[in-house]
């Protein structure tokens, strides 16, 4: 596992890589998310949402954030995010997204908070982002419960120590 490096997706070569590596791990959300549940995802979602990739030293997608400004203006909101099982560490966690707390602060300086769900039924989750973030309610997504999750931004960058990674 080497270094991951982080850029802001904008062309439409970005935009087939990341359809193409999000249709390989979309099994990561839901063992029994069906490809044409992936598709509709991804047709529903890019329109409204951003994007921030992360290449290894090959130019290779290994992971990625996808994000959309809530109505409201001062929310972000993580639509999903992956990181491929061979670079999991809390390393490349942390680094990732304090690089991609560093991209949202350029790109939106208004925001003041950070919303996202995980699945009610994935501990380790739960208890990495209960770390950084509250849980403040619960929705449900194809069957299943999701915990909703949100933190000020200025505490997350604070508590990623975001402005160590500039």
């Amino acid at each position: 596992m080497g270094r991951l490096f982080p850029a802001a997706c904008h062309q439409d070569r970005d935009f087939a890589r990341f359809a193409r590596y999000f249709l390989a791990y979309s099994y990561e959300f839901d063992e029994r998310l069906l490809f044409y549940d992936a598709i509709a995802h991804l047709t529903l979602s890019l329109n409204g949402s951003r994007l921030f990739l992360f290449d290894d030293e090959h130019g290779k997608l290994q992971g990625y954030i996808q994000y959309r400004l809530e109505a409201e203006g001062d929310t972000v909101f993580i639509e999903s995010a992956i990181l491929s099982p061979a670079y999991r560490s809390g390393m490349q966690f942390y680094k990732g997204f304090a690089k991609w707390t560093n991209h949202v602060m350029e790109e939106y300086a208004e925001i003041q908070r950070v919303k996202f769900h995980v699945r009610a039924d994935h501990a380790y989750l739960i208890n990495l982002y209960s770390k950084f973030a509250r849980e403040i309610g619960e929705t449900e997504s194809r069957g299943r419960a999701e915990l909703v999750f949100e933190t000020a931004f200025d505490e997350l960058r604070s508590y990623l120590r975001s402005d160590d990674t500039k």
